[in-house]
């Protein structure tokens, strides 16, 4: 069923169109399909222009990478401890240690960036408290 709600909606979102359409003298009734066209045009460039924007988003990509490489650990895993040869588990674990190694890379706000590399000393020292 249609509401008051989709009745605006819809007349805002094609006021120029019904306008065009109600000023039009009968003949030109015939040309509004060209009209229809263009509507339908821009529609499209507009809608294409704002999916573009939502998949460039820096925090939309940052969401997918971090569910890409989640899936890539889950995959790791599952391999880990799965009754597979030990060449396909080290692959595993290659593969996902070089996508990490590969978006850090390419990312400069990655945590790992910040963190100093610690010594064999200062492992064995905080190991050992």
């Amino acid at each position: 069923m249609v509401t008051d709600e989709d009745l605006d909606r819809f007349v805002s979102d094609n006021r120029d169109f019904i306008e065009r359409i109600m000023s039009s003298r009968r003949e030109d009734i015939f040309r509004m399909p060209a009209a229809a066209a263009e509507l339908t045009k821009i529609r499209g460039e507009r809608f294409f222009r704002e999916t573009a924007e939502a998949l460039a988003n820096s925090d939309v990509q940052r969401h997918f990478m971090m569910a890409g490489l989640e899936f890539l650990a889950g995959l790791s895993a599952l391999i880990q401890n799965s009754p597979l040869p030990e060449y396909v588990k080290k692959a595993a674990n290659e593969t996902e240690f070089n996508a990490r190694q590969t978006a850090c890379m390419n990312n400069k706000d990655c945590p790992a960036k910040n963190k100093k590399k610690k010594t064999a000393k200062a492992v064995s020292e905080e190991c050992a408290e």
